[in-house]
């Protein structure tokens, strides 16, 4: 790939994942971070009307499972077989659709309807849910798919303080200490490890 650039706004949500699979990968990427204040000139030139982004050879692409799955396949941390992929969608299909409904609930800018969401999801959804997540991982040796490291294990990491950010539930790294462990593990990476070394200096 030439001429790489990411572009999302400047913190990790769903950017930090396509930024940790170009640094695995050894790709030099341009990491361009939007303001809040840039987004309304610059939603209407994106290709969905969302960010991240992924530029490279001159072409733009968007949707950020899309860029990790083609950057995962790139660089190893794909199935073996149509099969495998299978495994490592379903999971991260499923981690999404999770995250989603924080990101709704989170996102409310009515405070009573946010509340009602809010205890919903605290009461009802995560407790069904996130135990199956957490099921996911220990049966994966820590990971989300294939009992090794693939392109859903970045996509979650990169997005963990995000998830608990938004997700608003107490105790979360007590709850399910494996959640953390996939973050640290991911983010433990040699490559990965001296990148946010760098962007903290």
């Amino acid at each position: 790939m030439k001429d790489v650039k990411v572009t999302y706004f400047d913190g990790a949500g769903t950017g930090e994942a396509i930024r940790w699979l170009l640094t695995y990968g050894g790709q030099e990427f341009e990491d361009i971070r939007v303001g809040f204040a840039d987004w309304p000139a610059l939603k209407p030139k994106t290709p969905h009307g969302v960010v991240p982004l992924l530029e490279f050879d001159g072409k733009v692409y968007g949707q950020s499972f899309s860029i990790c799955r083609y950057l995962g396949k790139k660089y190893g941390l794909g199935g073996k077989t149509l099969e495998e992929d299978l495994v490592i969608d379903q999971n991260a299909d499923f981690y999404a659709d999770i995250r989603n409904k924080g990101i709704q609930s989170f996102w409310e800018p009515d405070a009573s309807i946010k509340a009602v969401k809010q205890e919903a999801l605290v009461k009802s959804v995560y407790p069904d849910l996130l135990p199956k997540l957490d099921k996911i991982l220990r049966e994966n040796n820590g990971h989300m798919a294939l009992g090794r490291l693939t392109w859903a294990d970045f996509a979650f990491a990169g997005f963990y303080e995000s998830f608990k950010l938004q997700s608003l539930y107490p105790d979360f790294d007590e709850k399910y200490p494996s959640f953390k462990q996939l973050r640290d593990t991911v983010a433990n990476l040699p490559a990965i490890k001296k990148y946010l070394q760098s962007k903290s200096e």
